[in-house]
């Protein structure tokens, strides 16, 4: 019996711990963030009134239509700073909630697969050529948290 090699997750999913929208609050840059897509969506921006409405919005899809709002206003290097900021998020949020980077650990050696069929940059798009940054996040935090147990062990 072959294991699977991927493991396929979408980061819309709110009972997911490895989703971007889980429920699951953590403190950076200062302040307190529902969630890891509440803390990506903020920080596309510079204004802090906007950032703090962002960060205060009930839920993900509320914090997402408000971004939608303001697209005009998305801080010019945010496609080269975009990765740097999820990655930010996922390995805080880890830290923050042992039962998350339990559930990223016990993925072992999986290929991680943002299951998304209309993003092609943080998912794996329609036809499976899209880039899967937000799967590539999840892997390269594992990583870091399994450099981290391993160092701790020593």
């Amino acid at each position: 019996m072959r294991a699977e090699t991927s493991l396929y997750i979408s980061m819309t999913d709110e009972t997911n711990l490895l989703s971007a929208v889980s429920p699951q609050p953590f403190s950076l840059d200062g302040a307190e963030w529902p969630t890891a897509e509440h803390y990506v969506l903020a920080m596309q921006f510079e204004d802090p009134a906007l950032m703090a409405e962002i960060r205060s919005s009930l839920d993900p899809q509320q914090a997402r239509k408000l971004a939608k709002r303001h697209k005009r206003k998305i801080r010019s290097d945010w496609e080269s700073v975009r990765r740097v900021y999820v990655t930010r998020a996922v390995y805080t949020r880890c830290l923050s909630h042992p039962e998350s980077a339990q559930a990223l650990l016990e993925t072992g050696d999986k290929r991680i697969i943002e299951s998304s069929l209309y993003d092609y940059y943080w998912g794996c798009g329609r036809d499976g050529r899209g880039l899967n940054t937000y799967g590539e996040v999840l892997m390269d935090v594992r990583e870091k948290l399994r450099s981290v147990a391993a160092v701790s062990a020593v």
